[in-house]
C-alpha cells in the first residue's frame, strides 16, 4: 500500500511539517548562558553610561570653573570702566592732555530752513546736493516773478 501513495498517507504529513516550525524545550544550560551573557551586557552597558556621567559631570565642572572666570573677569573691566567714566577724571584729561577748556560765552547756532526737496524722512545718501555751479541770475528773477503770482492767485 505504500507504493500506492494514497490519499489519506499523503495528508498525515501536514502535521510533521508544523511540528518541525514549534518551539522545542530549550536545554537549562543554554537557558543558564543566555541569562549569563545578558548579565554581562547589561553590566558593561551600565558602566559604559556610569564612564560617561562621570566624564560628562567633569566638564560641566571644568566649564562653571571657566565661567566664574569670565565673571570674574567682566566684574574687573566694569569696575574699571567706571572709575575710567568718572567726570572728573574726563574733565581732567580733556583740559591737560586734550588742552580743551570750557566756553566762556555759549554759542548758538541758527537753524536755517531745508533747501526745497529734503526732508529728514529721507536717508543722507538720497537727499540732493548742493550746485557745483550757480545757476544764472536769471533764473532767480523768474523764481521770484512766478512765486509772485502764485500768491496773487491765491
Amino acid at each position: 500500500m505504500a507504493l500506492r501513495q494514497d490519499p489519506l498517507l499523503r495528508k498525515s504529513v501536514w502535521p510533521g511539517r508544523v511540528t518541525r516550525w514549534l518551539p522545542t524545550t530549550i536545554p537549562v544550560s543554554r537557558l543558564v548562558l543566555v541569562v549569563i551573557i545578558s548579565a554581562f551586557v547589561l553590566a558593561m552597558v551600565w558602566v559604559q553610561q556610569t564612564q560617561t556621567l562621570v566624564r560628562l559631570g567633569g566638564e560641566i565642572q571644568r566649564l562653571e570653573r571657566q565661567l566664574e572666570t569670565v565673571e570674574l573677569e567682566r566684574q574687573r573691566i566694569l569696575a574699571e570702566l567706571a572709575s575710567r567714566n568718572d567726570l572728573s577724571r574726563v574733565q581732567r584729561i580733556a583740559s591737560i592732555e586734550l588742552n580743551m577748556h570750557q566756553a566762556r560765552k555759549p554759542v548758538f547756532a541758527r537753524a536755517q530752513p531745508l533747501p526745497p526737496g529734503v526732508s529728514f524722512d529721507l536717508p543722507l545718501w538720497a537727499a540732493p546736493t548742493q550746485q557745483l555751479v550757480e545757476p544764472p541770475w536769471w533764473e532767480a528773477v523768474i523764481r521770484e516773478i512766478s512765486a509772485q503770482i502764485s500768491r496773487l492767485a491765491e
